[in-house]
C-alpha cells in the first residue's frame, strides 16, 4: 500500500529534531516505527490524509542509553526495549521494568520498538504508562528553544500524553526500600495488548504501608492513579485477608469504565495478585 508523497527528515540532534517538528507542518516522529508505520497504513486504508513530513529520530545518539545519575536511573527515548530488559542496571524498584519489557508484544517488536514511542505514541493500552507512573517517574522534553521541560508521568497521562516537543528521556527515583508488582491481563489469546495493568509501589515501615502508589491502565483511559485505594493501604498494616479487604476501597469510576463483569473481575483478581507479590518480597 503506498503512501502519499512525503519528505523524510534525519537530524543527529535533538534541537534539531524539536526545531524540524516546530515549524514543520503535518509532520510526525519516527521513533522505532512499530506504531507510526501501522498508523499511516491504516490512516491510508480509511482514506484520511497521511503526514507530508516525517522525522526520525534514530541517527541522534543522545536519544540512546541508560545510566544512574545521582539517586535517579535515566532511560533514554531512543533506547530499545529489549536492552532495556538486558540491562544491568535495573536493580531495586527498577526491576519491575523487566517484567515489563517481557510483556510488550514479541521479540521481533521489542527489538526495534522504543521506551519513547511506548511512553509518546498516545495509545491508551500501551505497557509502560502505568509503571512510570507508579515509580514516580519524570518525563523531559526538549523544546525548539533548546530548553528542557520536566513533567511528571503522572501529569503527562493526565494530559492525555499531549506534546508538541521531543521526548528525551525519562528519570526514575532509584528507591530500595520500595516493593513493587506489576499485573496486566492480555486482551486475547491471539492479541498480546494488555486489556488491563495494575502496577502497586509500597514502602514497609513494621509491616505498615507508606507511600504506597497504585496507579491502573484500564485500556480506555491514560495510566492513572487509584488515590481511594492508596489511601485505605497507608493505614494498614500486613495481615491475613488484607488483599481481600482493600478490594473494598476502589475507586470503581477507574475500574467500571467501559467495562464487563469479566474485566472488573480481572481488576479485582490483579490487585489482589499484586498486593500478595509485594507482600511476599
Amino acid at each position: 500500500m503506498l503512501l502519499r508523497p512525503l519528505t523524510f527528515h534525519a537530524p543527529r540532534t535533538i534541537l534539531e529534531a524539536a526545531q524540524l517538528q516546530a515549524t514543520l507542518e503535518e509532520a510526525r516522529i519516527l521513533a522505532g516505527g512499530t506504531f507510526l508505520l501501522n498508523s499511516l497504513k491504516l490512516m491510508k486504508r480509511k482514506g484520511s490524509k497521511t503526514p507530508s513530513h516525517v522525522i526520525s529520530l534514530r541517527k541522534i545518539d543522545e536519544l540512546k542509553g541508560i545510566e544512574i545519575k545521582g539517586d535517579k536511573m535515566l532511560i533514554k527515548a531512543m533506547t530499545i526495549i529489549n536492552d532495556l530488559y538486558d540491562s544491568p542496571l535495573l536493580t531495586h524498584n527498577t526491576d519491575i521494568l523487566r517484567k515489563v519489557c517481557k510483556n510488550i508484544s514479541t521479540n521481533p517488536i521489542r527489538n526495534m520498538a522504543t521506551v519513547g514511542g511506548n511512553l509518546t505514541c498516545r495509545y491508551t493500552w500501551t505497557e509502560m504508562g502505568s509503571v512510570m507512573v507508579a515509580l514516580e517517574a519524570d518525563m523531559h522534553f526538549i523544546g525548539q528553544d533548546g530548553k528542557e521541560e520536566v513533567v511528571s508521568a503522572e501529569n503527562f497521562f493526565k494530559n492525555a500524553a499531549k506534546t508538541e516537543k521531543i521526548f528525551s528521556h525519562v528519570s526514575i527515583p532509584i528507591n530500595k526500600d520500595a516493593k513493587v508488582a506489576y499485573t496486566r491481563v492480555k486482551k486475547s489469546a491471539n492479541v498480546d495488548i494488555p486489556l488491563l495493568a495494575v502496577c502497586i509501589k509500597t514502602t514497609f515501615k513494621d509491616k505498615r504501608f507508606t507511600n504506597t502508589r497504585v496507579s491502573v491502565n484500564n485500556g480506555t483511559s491514560f495510566a492513572q492513579r487509584d488515590h481511594k485505594l492508596e489511601d485505605f493501604l497507608n493505614t494498614q498494616t500486613v495481615h491475613d485477608k488484607i488483599e481481600f479487604e482493600a478490594l473494598d476501597h476502589l475507586d470503581t469510576e477507574i475500574y467500571d469504565k467501559r467495562s464487563d463483569d469479566y474485566k472488573k473481575h480481572m481488576f479485582r483478581i490483579s490487585i489482589k495478585n499484586a498486593l500478595l507479590e509485594i507482600i511476599a518480597k
